[in-house]
């Protein structure tokens, strides 16, 4: 019998080790990987849906696409969005202005098919529209629900997986709430709704399983689900596809004033809600989707400097839990409103105003500019914007456009560290009293990060929309491409 052998462990890792050092001598060295660096790359494609006109009927969305005087070529239209199962008589899409121009397109009413043997169309149905953008047209794109004189009353939404909505209940002034599925890609989407009252989470009901077709839109009513809820946070989820969603709140239910609740940040630790104009009866309303208590801060960012409206302790909220809180500690001032939890949580504001109120959600800090496409100044109405500078100083241009000549004005603003700054906007000079105008809040080199809102007053002090800013970015970062076993091994 031959004998065996055996090559102590540590030995074969270094003759493994010499190996391949050997190999590696061998080997030129690497020069760097291109696709290991972040890469700027300009926007060409840009989507979003604007739900039916509250009331049905015709309806105006104020549209801005593009730079003004970018070369290239691009386009951006409208395309219906009817109602799922319904058929509809054919309407034609709506294309916007050049590049930079603020467009006025008035979306019609559509109609029903007529009976067969029946020449006559059918009633007018609400529908959603799409609004697409691609090429130079892309780029830095704002679409609005507009009134027929050009004011905007609500960010059309991007689409998306998941979106959140928080506001009052039927108990605090929203008797009726509806919700809009609208679904602009080519395949069909899957949407579960879940809903958290200030009774704490909404057993699932019919509200799950919602088919959403190609380019339709879905109509669902949430005041049966919501009960006699003071607070709501409405998450619309999908399990596939992918859609953008609209939430109405109705003062009766025999009809009366409507308005627009805009979506809600995703829960997050850190919020910023940018646009609380002057008021003593402004309300916060918070929740707390997971499992775990909350311990909730809150910060205003005012004219005067920050103070904690709540005092320095955290406010405890239990998890899966809605609820609300009167700012009146505000003390009639413009503000931020900056929220840190040790759980993600979301929030909105809700001002007095005409109908329910008018709502302001949070946002991230501004990059590049953002647009605010309709605003309109005179004839009774007053614009300002809200611009709060949470960390740092900044300097801000704010430019006009008119929709009506085209013509545009500027002008350069500062804003202290840590403070808030309310300044009146109009039209251009040369512009026609009461037509809207366009609206570019860019934050200047060197600035801290900003947080912008516009507001919109009627009267003396009624406020009328407030439009938190977003930013409409014509570049975007891609990360970096690395080499990596995740596709294959999880």
């Amino acid at each position: 019998m031959r004998a065996v052998h055996l090559v102590p462990a540590g030995v074969a890792l270094l003759v493994l080790g010499a190996i391949g050092a050997a190999a590696s001598l061998d080997r030129p060295t690497a020069s760097p990987n291109p696709a290991a660096v972040t890469r700027q790359v300009t926007v060409t494609a840009a989507a979003r849906a604007c739900p039916p006109t509250l009331g049905g009927g015709t309806g105006t969305v104020a549209l801005i696409a593009g730079l003004s005087g970018s070369g290239g070529s691009g386009q951006a239209e409208l395309a219906s969005l009817p109602p799922a199962g319904v058929q509809l008589q054919p309407v034609s899409a709506i294309s916007a202005k050049a590049p930079g121009v603020l467009s006025l397109l008035t979306v019609p009413a559509a109609s029903s098919a007529p009976s067969k043997g029946k020449g006559s169309k059918g009633p007018s149905e609400p529908t959603g529209w799409s609004v697409t953008a691609s090429g130079t047209m892309a780029q830095a794109m704002e679409a609005e629900l507009a009134s027929s004189s050009g004011l905007a009353s609500l960010r059309c939404g991007e689409p998306g997986s998941d979106i959140w909505f928080v506001g009052p209940g039927q108990q605090n002034g929203a008797a009726q709430i509806q919700l809009e599925l609208m679904n602009i890609d080519s395949l069909a989407a899957t949407v579960d709704v879940s809903l958290i009252t200030d009774a704490g989470p909404v057993q699932a009901g019919n509200d799950t399983g919602i088919t959403v077709p190609p380019h339709e839109t879905v109509t669902e009513s949430l005041s049966p689900s919501a009960g006699n809820s003071s607070v709501v946070a409405i998450e619309v989820h999908t399990s596939s596809g992918r859609v953008a969603a609209g939430v109405s709140e109705g003062g009766s239910a025999r009809g009366g004033t409507t308005s627009w609740l805009p979506s809600a940040a995703e829960p997050s630790t850190q919020l910023v809600i940018p646009g609380v104009p002057p008021s003593s009866h402004a309300e916060l309303f918070l929740t707390v989707p997971g499992t775990a208590d909350a311990k909730v801060n809150v910060l205003a960012i005012t004219p005067q400097g920050q103070y904690r409206p709540f005092g320095s302790q955290p406010v405890d909220l239990p998890g899966q839990s809605a609820s609300s809180m009167a700012l009146t500690p505000l003390g009639g001032s413009a503000a931020a409103i900056a929220i840190t939890a040790n759980v993600p949580v979301t929030a909105t504001v809700l001002v007095p105003g005409s109908g329910v109120g008018a709502f302001t959600t949070a946002t991230a800090p501004i990059s590049e500019q953002a647009v605010i496409a309709g605003n309109i100044s005179g004839s009774g109405f007053a614009p300002s914007v809200v611009l709060s500078a949470p960390a740092g100083a900044a300097r801000v241009r704010l430019t006009e456009i008119s929709a009506s000549t085209g013509s545009r004005a500027s002008q350069v603003i500062s804003v202290q560290a840590g403070r808030t700054l309310m300044v009146p906007v109009t039209a251009p000079s040369g512009a026609k009293r009461g037509v809207a105008f366009a609206l570019v809040i860019t934050p200047l080199p060197g600035s801290g990060p900003l947080y912008a809102a516009r507001v919109e007053t009627q009267g003396q002090s009624t406020v009328v929309a407030i439009i938190p800013a977003a930013s409409a970015l014509t570049t975007i970062s891609l990360p970096p491409v690395r080499d990596s076993y995740d596709a294959i091994a999880p």
